[in-house]
């Protein structure tokens, strides 16, 4: 009984679900597909994908979600150019990896960042979930960015934030976003798993 109005519940969300988060599904998950398998054209999804969020962010009131959607399709163009000439030969770049102490002067600008968005989005706007939000937009902002620069690491960092954006987005009633995060998360998993393969 209590199955079948989950289950009930759930298809009834989906057949709700607007095009736009269609829109934003398919072209996400084409990405971080491209993404594993270091692919450069997953730029080109992830700007097209991110660029919708904006929109739809910015109507669920998850403002700083929605100006992480902005970054994300600025250093989408980043990426897309590093992937293809950002080595010092201006050839495509290879997968390189950082050391422990990096990745822990990263988590400390990340901290850093976290707290006065959360503390700003908490008492200055109608953000939902302030706090949660903006350590997720702390950290994807470093995590986008070593991507841009094919760091190992930042499938780590994703595997974490992915699995928080389950959370927020199934919180504002957006469970197809909430079910690609899920699926972003596995493939996160995926993602790492294939570059530390190239790199042994």
């Amino acid at each position: 009984m209590i199955l079948s109005f989950f289950s009930d519940s759930l298809l009834s969300a989906f057949y709700q679900t607007s095009v736009t988060e269609w829109l934003i599904f398919i072209t996400a998950v084409i990405y971080v597909i491209l993404a594993a398998i270091e692919n450069v054209w997953c730029w080109l999804f992830g700007i097209i994908s991110s660029a919708l969020l904006v929109y739809l962010c910015f109507t669920g009131h998850l403002f700083l979600e929605s100006g992480l959607n902005i970054f994300y399709v600025i250093i989408g163009v980043y990426g897309w150019y590093q992937w293809l000439h950002g080595s010092e030969e201006k050839t495509e770049l290879s997968i390189s990896s950082f050391s422990i102490q990096k990745n822990i002067f990263l988590i400390f600008i990340g901290m850093i960042i976290w707290l006065p968005f959360g503390y700003m989005a908490h008492h200055y706007s109608t953000q939902v979930l302030p706090y949660l939000d903006a350590f997720i937009t702390a950290f994807s902002i470093i995590a986008t960015w070593m991507q841009a620069k094919k760091i190992l690491e930042n499938w780590l960092y994703w595997i974490i934030l992915n699995g928080l954006s389950i959370a927020l987005y199934a919180y504002r009633g957006f469970y197809l976003i909430a079910l690609l995060s899920v699926i972003y998360t596995l493939l996160s998993v995926t993602g790492y798993l294939s570059w530390r393969k190239k790199t042994t």
